[in-house]
């Protein structure tokens, strides 16, 4: 019983590890008191194309260019009935090795546009992706936010 206890303890702590929370990730995350009351957060993953929304769920796929997934989280919000989700990925090597394929993967061309809306900014280690509503007030509003951290 003690043996099964023991391996237990450890495959939680071994599980546990592999999706750690990102110190780089908590660092540039949109705060409370970062955005007024009128922005709603939101629990569930809304995406604006099914390409970052597959990208967000399958990071390892694109492990041989991005690198290996160290952490991801993802933040919801609402504001004046626009929804849309900020996703985070640590890469354990730089993310703007990878910015340009992930330009194609997400709008198949050389800029954002209405079917493909997503905006991408690196910070070292981290990838950000804004996924909202194309030149929706929201979109740009927490790009802004972001991109200062």
């Amino acid at each position: 019983m003690k043996e099964i206890l023991t391996l237990f303890l450890f495959a939680v702590i071994f599980v546990n590890s592999g999706f750690s929370q990102s110190k780089a990730i908590d660092s540039l995350e949109i705060k409370t008191t970062d955005i007024s009351n009128e922005f709603k957060f939101l629990k569930k993953l809304k995406c604006q194309s099914m390409q970052s929304k597959l990208l967000y769920e399958n990071p390892e796929m694109y492990s041989f260019i991005l690198g290996k997934t160290m952490g991801k989280k993802f933040q919801t919000f609402e504001y004046k009935g626009k929804k849309g989700s900020i996703l985070y990925f640590e890469f354990d090597k730089d993310a703007d090795n990878g910015k340009g394929f992930i330009e194609g993967l997400l709008w198949g061309g050389k800029k954002p546009n209405k079917a493909h809306p997503e905006n991408i900014i690196t910070k070292g280690k981290v990838m950000i992706i804004l996924s909202f509503p194309f030149k929706s007030e929201i979109g740009k509003e927490l790009t802004k936010l972001v991109s200062k951290k």
